[in-house]
């Protein structure tokens, strides 16, 4: 009886670790990423905050802050965003989006997030460019690809932004 049951629980054992599925390996974007810059002609942070949910969708947050990691003062926009990264190049673009339309000199340059207002972020192209980690993978660039504005080479060039994992 003691041999029976020792074989019963031995397949029980053998069958939970038979079923249990292979874990895939995990996305190094997937948390939060903020890019920071200061500006000193408003003495604020201009935060944009990459939340990576998956290995397809992301949230992209424009925010304002008075220091660089403390609350925010507003939002500019909140949307969420797909993504395609292989190798080492990274591919975006927004689907539904939140947007303050500010700015100008009767509008603030951001607001609370409860009063950003549904808009479309339509782009004529789509931002793609090489994505480099750090070798700790505690951040990343993003340097995206020049974007040819006709056919005789013209091309405007972006400045690479500095992300920096917060989660």
């Amino acid at each position: 009886m003691r041999h029976l049951s020792l074989l019963i629980l031995a397949c029980c054992g053998l069958s939970l670790y038979g079923c249990s599925d292979p874990e895939e390996p995990q996305s190094p974007l997937i948390g939060t990423w903020e890019s920071r810059n200061y500006s000193d002609s408003l003495d604020v942070w201009f935060v944009e905050s990459y939340s990576f949910r998956n290995d397809s969708l992301f949230d992209v947050t424009s925010s304002v802050r008075t220091t660089e990691t403390g609350e925010e003062l507003g939002y500019r926009l909140t949307a969420t965003s797909w993504y395609n990264f292989e190798g080492d190049i990274f591919q975006y673009y927004y689907a539904d989006a939140m947007i303050h339309f500010g700015g100008s000199e009767n509008q603030p340059l951001y607001v609370p997030k409860q009063d950003l207002s549904p808009g479309i972020v339509d782009f004529f192209r789509t931002p793609k460019g090489k994505l480099t980690f750090s070798s700790d993978l505690r951040q990343f660039t993003f340097q995206e690809d020049c974007w040819n504005v006709n056919n005789d080479n013209d091309c405007i060039e972006f400045p690479s932004q500095t992300f920096v994992r917060v989660n």
